[in-house]
């Protein structure tokens, strides 16, 4: 039997458009981070599940320009580096109870890389207060073990008393400065907002920069037996847009779906202008309730007119979802 066409890094069941939606920017996962310079490391920590949004449930903003707190950081170390750090003694402090962040904010004080924030006592975490550059460089310092400071320095940091850990942070090449293009400074004291936390952790994670995603596996407007469907979408000119799609299998196997499903002939085609597209993949994973097959492309929007993007599923090679995307560049 076959099962659920989906998109391999957002899994779920497909949501079928009862009504035509008009004109769609391609703004990636999130619809605020189009003018961040900081947007493709955004779209890196979340397609990483270090980051779900700033406004759920709908989850589709962002706020980069946002400040990050304690509690906010604690969260996306904890989500970051949870296969990376060992816990120690366990560690509580007594100004968490009430935040949502509790559990990430004592898992982080359990390995080291947080002590509090009043020391020499260091009983309290204050998850409310906002994240200052230099705090954050000694997180990150912490949590990867960086101890060589090299030569790279800075003309503003020489009273902070993370001056050590914002060098090694800037030798790891994980901070470039705050006053490109010199950055020969690192603003030590100024607040860390979501878009830079993203860039940091991009950075030190090693997370590949990500581009724009065009989800075509939902949304758009689709006949009733789910086979055709179409929208159209804007775009600004030279913008590099991902495509990522394929399959998702509900797990387990019924009688036949596993070799089916692994088949060469179960794909997923990608065209550009009626032109078959080259992709990469596919990619596998299997969770515990499902296995994804994953095919993937980066394509840069023309300087001017119109293009179309066309999405083709195929099981055991037979035709079962299609959608064509007209794109308006400008």
């Amino acid at each position: 039997m076959r099962r659920v066409v989906a998109i391999a890094l957002a899994l779920g069941t497909i949501v079928w458009s009862a009504a035509p939606v008009g004109a769609a920017g391609i703004s990636g996962r999130f619809v605020d981070d189009d003018t961040s310079v900081h947007e493709g490391a955004i779209e890196a920590v979340a397609t990483a599940g270090i980051t779900v949004g700033c406004n759920p449930p709908t989850s589709d903003r962002f706020c980069p320009d946002a400040l990050v707190t304690r509690g906010q950081m604690a969260a996306f170390m904890h989500r970051g580096f949870r296969d990376i750090l060992t816990q120690g003694p366990a560690t509580t402090f007594v100004d968490d109870d009430q935040s949502v962040f509790e559990a990430d904010i004592e898992w982080l004080g359990a390995t080291g890389v947080t002590r509090g924030c009043n020391p020499p006592t260091n009983n309290r975490f204050c998850p409310e207060s906002v994240v200052t550059r230099a705090q954050m460089a000694a997180f990150l310092v912490r949590a990867l073990g960086l101890t060589a400071r090299g030569s790279a320095t800075f003309v503003d940091d020489d009273n902070s008393e993370f001056e050590a850990d914002i060098e090694r942070l800037a030798s790891a090449g994980i901070t470039l400065g705050c006053n490109p293009p010199a950055n020969d400074r690192f603003c030590p004291t100024d607040p860390v907002t979501r878009g830079q936390m993203a860039s940091f952790l991009a950075r030190a994670l090693d997370l590949p920069v990500l581009a724009p995603r065009l989800v075509l596996s939902s949304g758009w407007f689709c006949s009733k037996d789910g086979l055709r469907c179409s929208g159209t979408a804007t775009s600004p000119p030279g913008r590099k847009v991902r495509v990522a799609e394929g399959w998702e299998q509900a797990l387990p196997y019924e009688s036949g779906e596993e070799a089916a499903f692994a088949a060469s002939n179960t794909y997923f085609e990608l065209r550009v202008d009626g032109a078959v597209r080259a992709t990469s993949g596919p990619v596998v994973s299997q969770s515990s309730t499902a296995a994804t097959r994953t095919w993937s492309a980066t394509i840069t929007t023309p300087s001017s007119g119109t293009f179309s993007i066309e999405g083709r599923w195929y099981w055991q090679n037979t035709l079962v979802r299609l959608t064509r995307i007209v794109v308006t560049v400008g």
